[in-house]
């Protein structure tokens, strides 16, 4: 789902910048999952133990590696003309910190992928990040991460995973 924004586009920026949120995004939610039912703790010490253990394909896999095809085509360009200007910028912004950041690294590597800019936020506030790099589309599983005091930056939400899914009825 694209939320509103009020977006004004620069006809003289040539860079398409797309940002993700790793978990519940590009990667499945299983480490979210491991979060949510048992907090920080219980998430640092299975992401530790699993830290050479890629994660599984989240719901917009495909796409960030696609992307990042394109961006090997650019780089391949890029080496045979000093000149060009590459076009798409991918940027992961996710709250892990270290030592969690190691299965991120590791998954990418797998997938023999990368992105040109990746923030281990540690639980910052995404929003500082993107106010500076300006995001042409931010894709977030949780709609907390997706509130903008400026609401200049095109956010989309990823209803994937368990922070998505309903809390069930009490009866």
């Amino acid at each position: 789902m694209v939320l509103p924004s009020k977006v004004i586009d620069d006809d003289d920026d040539k860079t398409l910048r797309i940002a993700f949120d790793f978990d519940g995004v590009i990667a499945d939610d299983e480490a979210e999952t491991v979060y949510q039912n048992g907090k920080l703790d219980k998430f640092v010490a299975h992401e530790v133990s699993n830290m050479q253990k890629p994660h599984n394909p989240g719901p917009l896999a495909n796409l960030f590696k696609k992307l990042s095809s394109l961006q090997a085509l650019e780089e391949k360009k890029k080496a045979q003309d000093k000149h060009y200007q590459r076009m798409i910028r991918t940027i992961i912004i996710t709250a892990r910190s270290a030592p969690t950041h190691e299965r991120v690294i590791t998954t990418l590597e797998n997938w023999g992928v990368s992105a040109n800019e990746t923030f281990f936020l540690g639980g910052m506030k995404k929003e500082h990040i993107l106010n500076t790099l300006k995001p042409h589309m931010f894709f977030d599983d949780q709609k907390t991460h997706l509130e903008s005091q400026l609401g200049d930056i095109p956010m989309v939400h990823i209803p994937f995973g368990v922070t998505n899914k309903a809390a069930p009825k009490k009866t």
